[in-house]
């Protein structure tokens, strides 16, 4: 950890504290063995991972022909892989309370594009493990709200500079020494994830400053840069001429396909928002 990020870390309170059941799914992403149905039937004692899961389960996203009253019917409609996504993101919005200076609504919104645009460009590049990504993408912000809580005047400032047009990566830097992706870097480290999703959300701020180049990392800093445009007062000019080309072309992507896939990531619904209700 740098030095000059321990401060963040110093109080422990200030860690947002996610659900066991959450760590656990996460930190045996890769275990082919996981008892799934055992894990569903502890996500029912969660009771507010659960209602929150099921409210999203019988959304009009899923298009469910009949109502769904418990974990293990999800399980058996939706999969183990999309059961698990809901069960995630349930627990992790369900981890941080009100702050003030923050719009938690409008900062899960943005995490769950992200997170989408993130999966839909790893499966259309044919990235390994899109599922990961997709987590990455949603914890890749997470560092704003330790850097909020630890110093809320400098995260202010930075704010400003973001508006004014200043790269947030190169402001944060400025400001703090560090970006709040490394924040949430070392945070998922405290949380005992997998390496591979540490590395992703470590590198998501500026995947090319780094020697080893994660395209997992540019899949979700792409995604990022899209989803914060789609709400930015920038023009399509101007969203298009500043447009992270290098990562774009690191994916494998062409340039001439920049503006059709983005019409494309726009149009995707996450199906998520309910579980902000």
């Amino acid at each position: 950890m740098k030095l000059e990020m321990q401060p963040l870390f110093n109080q422990i309170d200030n860690i947002p504290q996610i659900p066991e059941i959450v760590r656990i799914l996460l930190t045996q992403a890769n275990d082919p063995n996981i008892d799934f149905k055992s894990i569903a039937i502890n996500v029912e004692k969660e009771q507010v991972i659960s209602v929150k899961v099921l409210r999203l389960v019988n959304s009009a996203h899923y298009g469910l022909s009949s109502k769904i009253g418990s974990i293990q019917q999800a399980l058996v409609f939706l999969g183990v892989n999309e059961l698990k996504k809901l069960i995630v993101v349930s627990g992790l919005v369900s981890s941080i309370n009100d702050i003030p200076g923050i719009n938690l609504d409008d900062f899960w919104i943005d995490n769950f594009r992200t997170a989408t645009y993130a999966k839909w460009l790893a499966d259309d590049t044919k990235l390994n493990d899109s599922e990961m990504i997709f987590t990455a993408g949603l914890l890749s912000s997470l560092g704003k709200v330790l850097i909020h809580l630890d110093d809320a005047t400098t995260a202010r400032k930075i704010n400003s500079d973001v508006r004014a047009g200043i790269n947030r990566a190169d402001s944060e830097r400025q400001h703090l020494g560090f970006t709040h992706q490394e924040v949430c870097g070392e945070l998922c480290r405290i949380w005992q994830f997998p390496g591979e999703l540490i590395d992703t959300v470590t590198k998501a701020g500026n995947p090319l400053c780094y020697d080893n180049i994660s395209s997992a990392a540019c899949a979700v800093y792409i995604a990022r840069y899209i989803s914060e445009s789609s709400y930015s007062d920038k023009n399509q000019q101007t969203i298009l001429a500043e447009f992270p080309h290098k990562e774009w072309q690191q994916l494998g992507l062409q340039e001439e396909d920049i503006s059709e896939k983005i019409a494309t990531l726009l149009a995707l619904n996450t199906g998520l928002e309910g579980v902000l209700d």
